[in-house]
């Protein structure tokens, strides 16, 4: 009888050990890329790196040919748009940037750097690329809401993000919804500014 107490009491010190360790690994930092509700939460207020941070940064300016077509939900008559799946990155603060590409039916064309925040509904242009000069800082870089049935729209709710947060933290995973954006954009049709997801 007295080897059954000494066992059980030899067990519940092993669990209260197990409990012990087990509660200290809770104050452990987590890695990167771990999209709890807290770190979700944490990051909607970081700030977007700013344009000194970022020119250094930016990628190639792309050609018809490096970009992935994409349509937003109400048609844009005379323009088509794509995006360089190369420029796609993500950033703290639950950014997705990504360069877009709009032809105008006449040939004219306008490509844009920019970053769509997934926390808060938001996009803004980072840089334009000026003809013979490559990439210049935006006149107008100031976050903007996500209005419906716009590119960023389409970009924010049915491509880079999902739950208010990047929909993957794997560059690859987005470039995947990218190439199947009409996919995921399939359930977004109707939704205004104030049925954003």
């Amino acid at each position: 009888m007295h080897s059954d107490f000494a066992g059980q009491r030899a067990a519940a010190w092993l669990a209260m050990a197990c409990l012990a360790l087990g509660l200290a690994g809770c104050g452990t930092p987590r890695t990167d890329g771990n999209y709890l509700l807290d770190d979700i939460d944490a990051q909607r207020t970081l700030p977007d790196a700013g344009w000194d941070a970022l020119k250094s940064q930016l990628p190639p300016v792309p050609t018809a040919k490096d970009v992935l077509p994409v349509e937003p939900l109400t048609r844009v008559r005379g323009f088509s748009f794509g995006v360089d799946p190369r420029s796609i990155e993500i950033s703290p603060g639950l950014i997705v940037r990504y360069t877009l590409r709009a032809v105008s039916d006449a040939g004219a064309e306008n490509i844009s750097y920019e970053s769509v925040r997934c926390g808060t509904r938001e996009w803004r242009t980072v840089a334009i690329d000026r003809p013979g000069a490559g990439w210049q800082r935006a006149l107008n870089d100031e976050w903007r809401v996500v209005l419906g049935g716009s590119i960023q729209q389409t970009l924010r709710n049915g491509v880079f993000c999902s739950g208010g947060a990047p929909a993957s933290p794997k560059k690859e995973d987005l470039i995947y919804r990218l190439r199947n954006w009409e996919r995921y954009t399939d359930g977004l049709a109707g939704d205004g500014v104030t049925g954003l997801k």
